[in-house]
C-alpha cells in the first residue's frame, strides 16, 4: 500500500521544487519493495503550467514518476462545490492508486498562489491521512533566528493539529537571498563577494522546545546556484554566431561596456558576460588584452546587419572561443529584460539537477523518511472526508436496496439521484410517481429512471395479511390496519420486513418515533439484542468518534447500558474503526460516589466479562478519556490511555445534550443516529438534515444490512 506524503511550505522562499525533486530522487534510490518502474505518483496543488516540478518530471523523470494531472487549487473558493470536488478527486486518485505505487507525493500550496494556503493544506493533508513534512528556511543559525523560528513554528502547529507529522526540513540555512529581493545582476554581484562555506551546519540541536522532528537542515550552497551561458541564451531569446561549451560554460558576472571600461579590461575576469553595444565593437576589439582574460561571452546589442558580415567582424572573439550572442534590441532593453531572470532550476540541465538531488538528498534523515507507513497507536484513524469516502466505498461494495418513504421531500430526492449517479445505494421511493417528477422536474433533480418508484396505493392491499398477522397479539382489527398502512413509514416497514428491500432511512420530515415505533412493532429487536439503542458518528476535525445512546433509551440499566457499549464498538468495527469504550460519567475511577456512579461501573464489569476482547474503561470522565495528560493524572492505568473512540453516556439526558452541543458549537457533521439491535436496519433522519447527512445515512443503511 502508498505512503502518501505531503509537503508544506511554511515560508515563501524554500525552493519547493528542489526539495520534491530531491525527495523523488531519494525514494527512488530507496525503493522499499523494487519492484515497479514507476514508484512514485506525484501531485502538485497548482495546475501543471505554474508548476515548474512537474515541468520538470516530464522532462527528465517520467520513467519513475508518474503525474497526476488537473488538480489545481489556486482559482477555487474554500468550501466552494468546485473545492469539495477538487478535494473528492484527490482522494479517488490516491486510492485508486494505493496498490500502485509505493509513495504518492503530494507538493502542498504556498500563498503566492492562494491566500488560503494554510487550510487548502491542511484539508488534504488531513483527509488524506498524509504523512506531512513541513519546509521551512533558516536566515542563520543565530540563538535568537533559531528560537524564533522554533516559536513561529510551534505557533501554527498549535492552530493547524496535523495528526500525521513526519517532521521539519530546514532549507537554505545562512542563505543572503531569504525573501531578499535582488535583480540579476546585482545577484551575481553578491554572489562573487561571498565566500563559499563548506562547514556543514546542523543548528537540530539548538531547537529545545519544538513539537516537531527535524527531518533536514540544509545549508545554502553558492556552488549550485549556476547560470549558464545556454540560459542566458535561452532566456533573452537571441541569435548565436558562435556558441562554446554550452553544457559548462557559466556567468559569475555581467559587464555593460562602454570607453569607461577601457582600463578594466586589462583586468582578469572570470566567467564574464559583456553587454555591448554594435556600435562600440571595433573599440572593443582593439583595446582587450585577450591573453588576461577569460570573458565567457559577449552580447552585440543594436546589430542590423547579416550574420555573414557579423562573422568576419567577429573573427578574432572567435578564435579565443569567445560565445557571441546577437540582438536587434538596444542595450537598455536587454538589460530591463534580465531584471525578470531568476536562478529557478526549471531550464537546467540533467546534470545540474541530479547534483542538486545528491547535495539535498544527502542531508535528509535516513530513518525518518524509511519507515513503514506510520502506525498509529491505537489503530486506524479516520479524518471526517476519510470516513464518509470510505462509507460510500463499502456501500458501493453492499449495493442494497434502501426505501425511503419520505419521497415527496426536496432533500431526499437529491440524494437519491446522487446516491443512483455514483453507484452507493439502491434507491427505492415510496409514492405516487408523476408527483415525485413533478417535484424532481420543479426543483431541477435529475432522476434517473433506473431509479424505481413504487406507488404506494397499489400495493397496500398485498400487506394487509402479513400486518395482521404480525400485530395479531395486539388485537388489531382490519379497519386499524388499513388505517396504519396509509403511513408510508409503515407500508415502507412492512416493505423491509418482507425482504423486498435491504433497509429503510426516514425521518426527513416526520418525527423520530413515526421512524422507530413501526420498526421496533413490525421488524422487531435482534433475537440476540437485549434492546434498540442508537449511535452518532461525531465527525470531529482530525478523527471521527461514536457516541451512544443519545437518542432512544431514557435511563439505561447497568444491563443495558452495557448491551449498549456492546452494540456501540460492534458498530465501529463494521465501519472499521477499533473500538476504545469509555464509558462516561461524573466521576472517574473510584473517585466518586452515587447511584449513576455505580451504575456505569457495574454496566463496565459486565462488558468486561461479556466481552474480553474489548477496550474498556469506566467509569470515567470524559476529559480523562480524550487526553492523555489528564488520563495519566486520573486514571494512570486506564486500557484506553486518554484515546477513546467510543463515549457511552449514562443516560439520554447527558447523551442527547452533549451530541448537540458539540455538534453545534464545533460546528461539525453528525452522521446518525444509526439504529442498533433491530433484525433489520431502520435509521432515523434528523428533521434539519442536510442532502449529505441523508446521503450518508443511505450509505450507512446499506453497509449494515449486509
Amino acid at each position: 500500500m502508498s505512503r502518501i506524503i505531503m509537503l508544506i511550505p511554511l515560508d515563501k522562499d524554500v525552493s519547493l521544487t528542489t526539495i520534491s525533486l530531491s525527495m523523488i530522487y531519494f525514494f527512488d534510490k530507496n525503493k522499499f519493495e523494487k519492484k515497479s518502474v514507476k514508484s512514485i505518483l506525484y501531485f502538485s496543488c497548482i495546475k501543471k503550467s505554474l508548476d515548474d516540478t512537474s515541468l520538470i518530471i516530464k522532462k527528465y523523470f517520467s520513467n519513475i514518476v508518474h503525474i497526476s494531472e488537473n488538480i489545481d487549487f489556486s482559482q477555487v473558493f474554500l468550501n466552494s462545490s468546485e473545492y469539495l470536488s477538487l478535494l473528492n478527486k484527490i482522494m479517488d486518485e490516491c486510492h485508486n492508486n494505493k496498490f500502485l505505487y509505493e509513495v504518492i507525493l503530494i507538493e502542498g500550496i504556498n500563498n503566492n498562489y492562494s491566500i488560503n494556503s494554510e487550510t487548502i493544506n491542511y484539508d488534504i493533508a488531513q483527509n488524506l491521512n498524509a504523512e506531512v513534512i513541513f519546509i521551512s528556511n533558516l536566515e542563520n543559525t543565530s540563538l535568537e533566528c533559531i528560537q524564533k523560528k522554533e516559536k513561529n513554528i510551534n505557533l501554527f502547529l498549535k492552530q493547524k493539529k496535523y495528526k500525521n507529522i513526519l517532521g521539519v526540513i530546514f532549507n537554505k540555512i545562512n542563505s543572503p537571498f531569504i525573501e531578499k529581493k535582488y535583480n540579476f545582476i546585482k545577484k551575481l554581484t553578491l554572489l562573487k563577494k561571498i565566500t563559499n562555506k563548506t562547514e556543514v551546519i546542523i543548528p537540530n540541536q539548538k531547537f529545545k522546545n519544538n513539537f516537531f522532528p527535524i527531518i533536514a537542515c540544509i545549508p545554502w550552497n553558492k556552488r549550485l546556484i549556476i547560470t549558464y551561458v545556454r540560459d542566458i541564451l535561452n532566456f533573452l531569446n537571441l541569435e548565436c554566431i558562435n556558441l562554446i561549451q554550452k553544457k559548462t560554460h557559466i556567468i559569475e558576472e555581467i559587464i555593460i561596456f562602454d570607453e569607461s571600461y577601457l582600463n578594466m579590461l586589462n583586468k582578469k575576469y572570470s566567467n564574464t558576460l559583456i553587454i555591448i553595444s554594435f556600435s562600440r565593437i571595433d573599440i572593443f576589439i582593439d583595446v582587450l588584452n585577450f591573453n588576461a582574460n577569460q570573458i565567457q561571452c559577449v552580447i552585440l546589442t543594436g546589430v542590423l546587419k547579416s550574420k555573414k558580415h557579423l562573422i568576419s567582424l567577429c573573427n578574432v572573439l572567435i578564435q579565443k572561443s569567445i560565445s557571441i550572442f546577437y540582438t536587434e534590441k538596444s542595450t537598455i532593453e536587454i538589460l530591463s529584460q534580465l531584471q525578470f531572470f531568476n536562478f529557478n532550476i526549471n531550464s537546467k540541465e540533467f546534470l545540474y539537477i541530479r547534483k542538486l538531488q545528491e547535495y539535498i538528498s544527502s542531508f535528509f534523515s535516513y530513518s525518518s523518511l524509511i519507515v513503514s507507513k506510520k502506525k498509529y497507536k491505537y489503530g486506524i484513524q479516520y479524518s471526517p472526508k476519510e470516513f464518509c469516502y470510505h462509507l460510500k466505498l463499502l456501500s458501493k461494495k453492499r449495493n442494497k436496496r434502501i426505501i425511503l418513504p419520505e419521497s415527496y421531500e426536496i432533500r431526499i430526492l437529491k440524494a437519491v439521484s446522487i446516491c443512483c449517479n455514483y453507484n452507493i445505494a439502491q434507491c427505492v421511493l415510496l409514492g405516487d410517481p408523476k408527483k415525485i417528477y413533478s417535484i424532481a422536474n420543479n426543483e431541477g433533480i435529475n432522476l434517473n429512471k433506473n431509479i424505481e418508484i413504487i406507488n404506494p396505493v397499489l400495493i397496500r392491499k398485498k400487506y394487509l395479511s402479513r400486518f395482521l398477522e404480525i400485530r395479531k397479539e395486539k388485537g388489531i382489527n382490519e379497519f386499524t390496519a388499513k388505517k396504519q398502512l396509509e403511513d408510508n413509514n409503515v407500508l415502507a416497514t412492512l416493505i423491509l420486513e418482507s425482504n423486498e428491500v435491504d433497509g429503510l432511512v426516514s425521518g426527513s420530515v416526520n418525527t423520530t418515533s413515526d421512524t422507530i415505533r413501526p420498526a421496533l412493532q413490525i421488524i422487531k429487536t435482534h433475537p440476540q439484542s437485549l434492546l434498540v439503542s442508537s449511535v452518532f458518528f461525531m465527525l470531529l476535525p482530525s478523527q471521527v468518534v461514536i457516541y451512544g445512546d443519545c437518542a432512544i433509551n431514557i435511563n439505561p440499566t447497568a444491563e443495558e447500558l452495557s448491551e449498549i457499549a456492546i452494540q456501540s464498538a460492534d458498530s465501529a468495527k463494521m465501519f472499521g474503526i477499533e473500538p476504545r469504550i469509555a464509558m462516561l460519567s461524573y466521576s472517574t475511577g473510584s473517585s466518586g460516589f452515587g447511584c449513576q456512579v455505580e451504575k456505569v461501573k457495574k454496566a463496565t464489569l459486565i462488558v468486561k466479562n461479556k466481552r474480553p476482547d474489548l477496550i474498556i474503561d469506566g467509569p470515567i470522565q470524559y476529559d480523562a478519556a480524550v487526553s492523555e495528560r489528564v488520563s495519566k493524572l486520573k486514571s494512570p492505568y486506564s486500557p484506553i490511555s486518554g484515546a477513546a473512540n467510543v463515549f457511552i453516556f449514562p443516560d439520554l439526558n447527558s447523551g442527547n445534550i452533549t451530541y448537540k452541543a458539540v455538534q453545534r458549537s464545533a460546528k461539525i457533521v453528525s452522521i446518525g443516529p444509526m439504529l442498533q439491535g433491530l433484525r433489520k436496519p431502520v435509521n432515523d433522519l434528523s428533521r434539519g438534515a442536510s442532502v449529505e447527512d441523508i446521503l450518508y445515512t443511505i450509505a450507512l443503511t446499506s453497509i449494515q444490512s449486509q
